[in-house]
């Protein structure tokens, strides 16, 4: 059923709180909602998480199903999803105007962006809108009149998130992180379901707001569990194999472009690598 009130005291109630979810285009479950505000310290975020344990209690035949599947298949034209659809673009999808159930990450952070405090906790929200990539850009990057105007009613909070998410990419470009500037193709069908071309999705500063929302919030939950001495999967990069570097150092070497960082250079020196190739076209290629 659909959440409905009253609910349990342990599940905090924000459903006051204007979260909005940012997804692309063609998105039809929506499984994060996002708020941010200044305070006098510096921000506080909110990242709310669909709560899907809510519904699917371990050991049911949906958990065992779900299990089997491991994750939602996602194809040009058609979702495989692993919960009933019921679940996975209804009930636990967190659509705006309706109430539903999330686990939140809910961090203050000082004016640098460093975490001061972090909490979690199950609550139930109520997401004010679903916004598009595109039309977030166009009122906080472009600073477009016409998507401002439209986005009013939750635009003071998309503008302390940009504020947050300017000063969160400044630290991490300062850590030496790399930042992978790609174009995903997306195939376009027809209202018959017939190949009617390719789009390239360009990657904007909406895109690049959430992503600085999850690993923020992901790396607050990876410090709990670290504390907590919980143990836990974590998802990383290893470091690339010495012959793919050899092999980029001769590339390099081609266009007379050196790698820095000696026989084992780090994720900054390729974030200068990249820095350095700016708008060259050869900076796809590397």
């Amino acid at each position: 059923k659909a959440p409905a009130p009253p609910y349990e005291s342990a599940r905090r109630d924000l459903r006051q709180l204007p979260l909005v979810t940012i997804d692309g285009e063609d998105a039809h479950d929506f499984d994060d909602a996002v708020f941010a505000e200044k305070t006098k310290q510096g921000f506080r975020l909110i990242v709310a998480i669909a709560d899907v344990s809510a519904y699917v209690r371990p050991g049911t035949a949906l958990d065992r199903e779900a299990r089997r599947r491991g994750t939602s298949a996602y194809f040009p034209d058609r979702v495989i999803p692993m919960l009933p659809e019921r679940l996975s673009n209804d009930l636990c999808s967190l659509k705006p105007g309706a109430d539903r159930f999330a686990y939140v990450a809910d961090l203050e952070l000082d004016a640098r962006g460093q975490s001061r405090r972090a909490v979690f906790y199950p609550a139930v929200i109520h997401s004010r809108a679903r916004l598009v990539y595109e039309e977030v850009a166009e009122a906080l990057e472009q600073r477009k009149p016409e998507a401002r105007h439209r986005l009013e009613p939750v635009l003071e909070a998309l503008e302390a998130l940009y504020a947050l998410y300017r000063i969160l990419r400044e630290a991490r470009e300062k850590r030496g992180a790399i930042d992978f500037e790609t174009r995903e193709p997306r195939i376009v069908f027809g209202p018959d379901g017939e190949f009617t071309g390719i789009r390239i999705r360009e990657r904007t500063d909406a895109h690049r707001l959430i992503e600085e929302c999850m690993i923020l919030a992901n790396s607050e939950v990876a410090k709990w569990l670290e504390h907590k001495k919980i143990p836990a999967l974590y998802r990383v990069h290893p470091p690339p194999q010495a012959e793919r570097i050899a092999d980029l150092r001769e590339v390099l070497g081609n266009w007379g472009i050196t790698l820095p960082g000696g026989a084992q250079p780090k994720p900054a020196d390729f974030a200068r690598l990249i820095q350095h190739l700016g708008n060259l076209p050869e900076r796809r290629v590397v």
